[in-house]
C-alpha cells in the first residue's frame, strides 16, 4: 500500500533546514523526518536567494519558492504536478483557504502555532471565520489555543485537533548529573560567573515575552540573593541581532546593575542548549497570548526548573510545584521576585523540580509523541480521491 502524500507548507522567509529558523520551522524540522517512514512528505517554503531551490531534510525533499506575486502560482504548479493527498499549511490561514479552492481533491489542514494570524489579522471576524471554515481541519499546539479559536469564531464548523509540541532530550545535557555539572562549572569559570546563581531568559525580546517584568523584579531579587545574576539570551528578530526600541529600553533598565545583567545574542538551535545548562532556573514571564512556549519543555529537558506566568498554554506544560512555579500574570513583577528567590534559596528544591521536569519531558513532550499524533491525524483524514 502506497504512503499518503503530504505537502507541508512552511510559513515565512526562513528556509529548512536552517540554523536561523523560527520555532515554527523547528517544529517541522523535528516532526517531518520522524513521520517519513509512514508518510510520503515534501516540504515547500520560500527561497532566501542564497541556497539552492531544492534541498533535503534527511530523505525529505524541500522545494523553495520565490516570494511575492510568484509564490502562489509556483506552489500550485508543484502541487498539481505531484497530486498530494493532504496539504498542511502552517500559520497562513488565507493561503490554506486559497489552496483548498484551487486543489479541491486534496484535504487541506491549517496548523496554527500562535494567535497572531487570527487575532491581529486585517480580516474581519466574519471574513476570517469564513476563511477558517474553508479548510478541512485546524491543528493547534495547546488546548488554550483551541479555546481562543472557539471563543473568537463561535460559528466556525471546522474541527480543531490539539497536538502539543516536543523536545529532543538528546540535545540537552541535564543539570544535576555528573557530566552536566562538570560542563557547567567549566563554562561558568570561562565566563567569570563561577560564584553566580544564574537566572536565565531565552527567547525573542518582545514586550509580550515580559522581560521588562524580570528586570523590574531584579532589585528585590538582588536584595535577597547577593550572588544572583540575570542572563538574557535572544534578540528581537530571528537570527538577527539588530536592536529594537524595546531592546534598547531593556538595556537602559539594566544599566544600574552592571555585571549582574548580561545580554547574549540570538543562539541558533541546537547550540542554544548549552545556555540552558548554565541556568539555575529559567524564567518565562510571558503574557496571556503565549500559546505553548518551547522554552518550557527545553528547560525541563535540561532538568532546570521553570518560573513562568500562569498564562496561555504554559499551565499545560509546566506543573506548578512539580516541574516549576506558575505565577499570576497580574501580580508581576512582585510575584517573580518571590518565586525566583524561593527557588534560588533551596538547591534541594531546584534539584527535585529539575529532575521532575526532565522526567515529564521524557514521558509527555518528545518530538516522537508529536510526530505520532501528526501521522494519526494525516492518516485519519478522508481525502476527496
Amino acid at each position: 500500500m502506497s504512503r499518503q502524500k503530504v505537502a507541508v507548507i512552511t510559513p515565512g522567509s526562513f528556509v529548512i533546514p536552517s540554523g536561523h529558523s523560527s520555532s515554527v520551522e523547528r517544529v517541522i524540522e523535528k516532526v517531518a523526518p520522524l513521520a517519513a517512514n509512514e508518510l510520503d512528505i515534501r516540504i515547500f517554503g520560500l527561497t532566501d536567494g542564497q541556497i539552492p531551490k531544492l534541498g533535503q531534510l534527511g530523505e525529505i525533499p524541500c522545494f523553495r519558492m520565490p516570494g511575492g506575486r510568484q509564490y502562489l502560482s509556483s506552489l500550485l504548479r508543484h502541487l498539481r504536478k505531484w497530486h498530494p493527498d493532504i496539504v498542511d499549511v502552517h500559520n497562513r490561514p488565507l493561503l490554506a483557504y486559497q489552496l483548498k479552492n484551487k486543489l479541491p481533491m486534496a484535504s487541506v489542514f491549517l496548523t496554527l502555532h500562535s494567535t497572531t494570524f487570527f487575532v491581529t489579522s486585517s480580516q474581519s471576524v466574519g471574513k476570517m471565520s469564513f476563511i477558517l471554515d474553508g479548510v478541512d481541519t485546524i491543528i493547534v499546539n495547546s488546548e488554550y489555543l483551541k479555546r481562543k479559536l472557539q471563543q473568537r469564531f463561535p460559528a466556525m464548523k471546522t474541527p480543531i485537533s490539539v497536538n502539543p509540541l516536543g523536545v529532543s532530550l538528546e540535545d540537552f545535557t541535564p543539570r544535576w548529573t555528573s557530566p552536566g555539572e562538570y560542563l557547567r562549572q567549566a563554562r561558568l569559570a570561562d565566563l567569570g560567573w563561577s560564584r553566580r546563581k544564574i537566572i536565565m531568559f531565552i527567547g525573542r525580546l518582545l514586550p509580550s515575552k515580559g522581560v521588562h517584568h524580570l528586570l523590574n523584579a531584579l532589585p528585590e531579587i538582588l536584595r535577597q540573593e547577593k550572588d544572583a545574576m540575570l542572563v538574557i539570551v535572544g534578540s528581537a528578530y530571528y537570527g538577527v541581532n539588530r536592536e529594537s526600541q524595546y531592546v534598547r529600553r531593556l538595556k537602559k533598565m539594566a544599566e544600574p546593575y552592571k555585571d549582574r545583567v548580561a545580554f547574549l545574542p540570538y543562539s541558533p538551535y541546537p547550540s542554544v542548549a548549552d545556555w540552558y545548562n548554565l541556568a539555575d532556573l529559567i524564567v518565562v514571564p510571558s503574557g496571556e497570548d503565549e500559546a505553548f512556549g518551547l522554552v518550557n519543555v527545553e528547560a525541563m529537558a535540561s532538568a532546570v526548573p521553570v518560573v513562568a506566568s500562569r498564562a496561555g498554554g504554559i499551565p499545560e506544560v509546566v506543573i506548578d510545584g512539580e516541574s516549576g512555579l506558575l505565577l499570576p500574570p497580574s501580580l508581576l513583577p512582585k510575584s517573580l521576585a518571590l518565586g525566583i528567590t524561593a527557588l534560588l534559596g533551596s538547591e534541594e528544591r531546584c534539584i527535585r523540580m529539575g529532575r521532575a521536569g526532565r522526567e515529564l519531558a521524557r514521558r509527555k513532550f518528545r518530538w516522537q509523541h508529536t510526530a505520532a499524533r501528526w501521522v494519526h491525524l494525516m492518516k485519519g483524514q478522508k481525502t476527496g480521491r
